[in-house]
């Protein structure tokens, strides 16, 4: 092809028709841009197609995530709904000596519920190279949220294991004959000891860790909560078609 048309230019120029050489030689130039347009275009569509295939793969390996850190987050959420009983009851029972415990739950006190979601630890840089600004946008800003919340998760799982556990160990509270039970839910082996615990209610030290324990377990089930609710909303977005 390229000697064809260089034997046209080169007749052109024996027989001395310079004017139609140099049209035709523009033209030829402009057939050549075009060409270099068409296929420039051609491989940025290629592209674009498989960038785009890449995001969809993407958004359902997030989706996949968000779910699983749903089910996570709705057994926290029950987890914490337990543990603020125990709490709240051992509150009333330092506040009013009358009040009663059920002393075969108050081992929920050493214990904190997990947060460790996946969706963003597994996904946080390809998000940010995204070009779907919407869908970016979105997860940046569930990505913000989700932060917040493992914020107040730290300090809560601080109180627990840095200072509730101490307390309880160093008072003497724990109930050794509670590890060597048989029963299947370690919750109803009375692992703190009821007398310890009676007495410790009194103690205005005691007291303030009770108090921080609901304060920041309160804390931490709210922002769980609102976060589980935009997690739903955030699968449902990216799982309609118009995302």
């Amino acid at each position: 092809m390229i000697a064809f048309f260089r034997k046209i230019r080169q007749n052109l120029l024996t027989e001395g028709k310079t004017v139609k050489y140099l049209k035709y030689a523009l033209g030829e130039i402009i057939l050549v841009v075009i060409g270099i347009l068409i296929a420039l275009q051609i491989n940025n569509w290629n592209e674009g197609k498989k960038n785009q295939a890449k995001e969809t793969l993407l958004i359902k390996n997030i989706v996949e995530d968000l779910k699983s850190d749903t089910v996570h987050m709705n057994k926290a959420l029950n987890e914490l709904d337990e543990q603020l009983q125990v709490v709240d009851s051992l509150i009333a029972k330092a506040t009013d000596s009358l009040k009663t415990l059920n002393y075969n739950t108050m081992g929920l006190l050493r214990y904190s519920s997990d947060f460790r979601p996946k969706s963003q630890r597994n996904h946080t840089e390809a998000v940010s190279n995204m070009e779907h600004e919407t869908v970016r946008k979105l997860l940046q800003n569930y990505f913000i949220d989700e932060d917040q919340v493992v914020d107040i998760f730290l300090e809560y799982e601080k109180i627990v294991q840095n200072e509730i556990r101490p307390y309880l160990r160093n008072s003497g509270m724990h109930n050794l004959n509670s590890l060597y039970t048989t029963s299947s839910n370690f919750k109803i082996d009375r692992m703190l000891q009821p007398e310890v615990l009676d007495t410790e209610l009194k103690k205005v030290a005691f007291q303030q860790l009770l108090f921080e324990r609901r304060l920041k377990t309160g804390s931490f089930k709210r922002l769980l909560n609102d976060l589980k609710n935009k997690n739903q909303e955030l699968i449902n977005t990216l799982t309609s078609e118009d995302h």
